[in-house]
């Protein structure tokens, strides 16, 4: 992983003053905005999650919204538990057939070790006020062989840059990244991509086109960072 951008000053003083601006005030429901629909901008961030989980598979969605993603992996015939700070989201995932309570991703507690296939952990570590915690239980609760497969913006994307997002306490250099999933796992058992908006989105936006791949396509600028981390035998 290369360095890709510089680490903006921290937000928030304390896990309690994140955790409560976010209880208190987010309210975003990635359902009712579409994401992973053909054209919404938000496509290939959630098929780059969607497409790596088997059918049928054991899965924990850490903030899990209202079941942006875990509505997409129902229809995979996914068994899903998801967790969230915000009681409503928690609510709406629950009515979506989400296995969700309220609770942090910093304390998985409540989950046995090595009981999940898969950790699904997107646009959330960027929100927290220390993610190592969040990283350590994730990779606790993973079966060996297991994927624990996240999501942060870009630091150069329109999420990131030269200032902090919405709710968000920092924004991630790969440097970092780096550092922060191989406080886990094992080194070179994580793979990286970079997730740009749709093409429809990018047009419709008036974003620039940075080249064009060997077929004379388009490509765009990221605007996320995928990391896909696999649990090996221990």
């Amino acid at each position: 992983m290369d360095k890709i951008g510089s680490l903006l000053t921290v937000r928030f003083q304390s896990k309690k003053e994140a955790q409560d601006l976010h209880i208190n005030n987010y309210r975003s429901d990635g359902v009712l905005k579409q994401y992973g629909a053909p054209y919404q901008s938000h496509y290939f961030r959630v098929r780059y999650v969607i497409d790596q989980i088997e059918e049928n598979s054991k899965v924990l969605d850490v903030g899990c919204n209202g079941g942006s993603l875990g509505i997409h992996l129902l229809k995979k015939g996914c068994h899903v538990n998801g967790i969230d700070l915000v009681d409503e989201l928690v609510e709406k995932a629950k009515r979506r057939g989400i296995f969700a309570e309220k609770g942090e991703a910093e304390n998985l507690s409540r989950y046995d070790s090595k009981s999940f296939k898969y950790v699904i952990c997107t646009e959330v570590l960027e929100h927290l006020y220390d993610p190592f915690p969040a990283v350590k239980e994730a990779y606790r609760v993973l079966k060996e062989g297991g994927k624990y497969i996240i999501t942060v913006p870009h630091p150069n994307g329109r999420m990131g840059g030269e200032k902090l997002g919405d709710y968000h306490q920092q924004n991630f250099t790969l440097e970092i990244l780096n550092t922060l999933i191989y406080s886990c796992f094992k080194k070179g058992d994580a793979k990286i991509i970079e997730i740009p908006y749709t093409d429809q989105f990018n047009l419709s936006e008036g974003i620039s086109p940075i080249g064009t791949d060997k077929n004379g396509n388009n490509l765009y600028p990221p605007q996320w960072v995928g990391i896909t981390a696999e649990k090996k035998v221990e």
